[in-house]
């Protein structure tokens, strides 16, 4: 873990300092009932999260590679110690924390949100894959609620993670239950979640009664491979080879229109995209999201990643995008799957194979 000054880009805190951590468990590659991380095993996919003075960082695998398991471990954001670790199926396998580069989520009272992957799962707290996962920091790293979907089985058994989809917290509600969260993943499903009381497993749903112990589900659309942004009661959300959509949420019933409200005119082929919203308070609202299915391995192979920007209130609407200059003015570079636009300073950053595109108004 580095720490970077970002005037001089020197190492500050005494970093670096190398990732290392263990959990009681009786995991698979467990050694006398302790499960060790295994940095050549893990890959820190997710963003990072600094949350009341701690970096939280999480962990999957490299192409579900094994043994492997999802960790999310802590370190103090002054002096770069380790606080706490905790591995999401430390009796069990797997259950990568990856949320296609989405970050950890956080609420006021520094309760830390993710979303797992496929894995072991018994319904108890040391192993919950395929689940969404609410932990306390109060004392370090422990699991105080969770949600898995009652087909967590299918999910594990058909490599259809529910943890491929990063998870957004709403603004607290008036009516209804105040503290909700949304959350999905490669099924397709949109999880509308009361974050003081998540559901755990439903044992007794099935196909007909689906999900009953929740607030709302429905499917949304194809596959999300990424986190969906939530601006002026809507929610939008990028899928594979799907159009992105609004979905408009009513404080009034406290759920969701399953139907979308609009939807782009482009089909976002895989990974689709993460939306962000720039907006002047409560109008003038645009959708940046960013098509990176030209993403190319080696390095250099593929095409460009292109930004579009959509009216928030109409996604049928396209104000622009990076290819609609003649003479490829405005062009990116090569793309990379996962990348999300960065709005600060009326300007958009998006990360590339080789550059860091930065697009603004022009001078007059």
């Amino acid at each position: 873990m580095h720490a970077l000054d970002l005037a001089s880009g020197n190492e500050k805190f005494n970093g670096p300092v190398e990732i290392s951590a263990s959990v009681a468990g009786t995991g698979y590659d467990s050694s006398n009932s302790v499960v060790t991380f295994d940095s050549r095993m893990e890959n820190q996919r997710a963003a990072l999260a600094l949350v009341n003075g701690v970096v939280y960082l999480a962990w999957a695998s490299h192409e579900n590679a094994d043994p492997y398991h999802g960790w999310v471990i802590g370190y103090n954001a002054g002096n770069l110690s380790q606080t706490t670790a905790y591995c999401t199926t430390a009796n069990g396998h797997k259950g990568g924390v990856w949320m296609a580069g989405g970050g950890p989520a956080a609420d006021s009272s520094g309760n830390v949100y993710v979303s797992t992957g496929n894995g072991g799962f018994d319904d108890t707290v040391s192993n919950l894959g395929d689940t969404i996962l609410k932990l306390s920091t109060t004392a370090g790293l422990a699991v105080s609620d969770w949600f898995t979907p009652f087909d967590q089985s299918t999910l594990e058994s058909q490599d259809l993670d529910l943890g491929s989809g990063g998870v957004v917290l709403l603004p607290d509600q008036i009516s209804g239950p105040a503290h909700l969260m949304v959350g999905g993943g490669k099924e397709g499903a949109l999880y509308l979640l009361n974050r003081d009381s998540m559901g755990h497993f439903c044992s007794s749903c099935n196909t007909t009664t689906g999900d009953n112990n929740v607030v709302q589900s429905f499917h949304a659309i194809r596959a999300i491979f990424g986190t969906p942004a939530f601006w002026q009661n809507g929610l939008y959300l990028g899928g594979v080879s799907d159009k992105l959509s609004l979905f408009r949420f009513n404080p009034a019933t406290g759920l969701f229109d399953s139907s979308p409200a609009s939807q782009s005119s482009l089909i976002y082929g895989f990974p689709g995209a993460t939306p962000s919203i720039s907006s002047q308070a409560s109008s003038n609202g645009i959708v940046w999201a960013i098509d990176s299915s030209q993403f190319g391995v080696p390095k250099n192979a593929g095409g460009p990643a292109v930004l579009h920007a959509y009216d928030a209130n109409d996604l049928e609407t396209e104000r622009w995008n990076s290819l609609q200059a003649p003479g490829n003015r405005d062009q990116a570079g090569q793309a990379v799957k996962f990348t999300v636009p960065t709005v600060a300073n009326g300007r958009v950053y998006i990360g590339t194979q080789t550059t860091v595109e930065v697009y603004g108004l022009l001078p007059n």
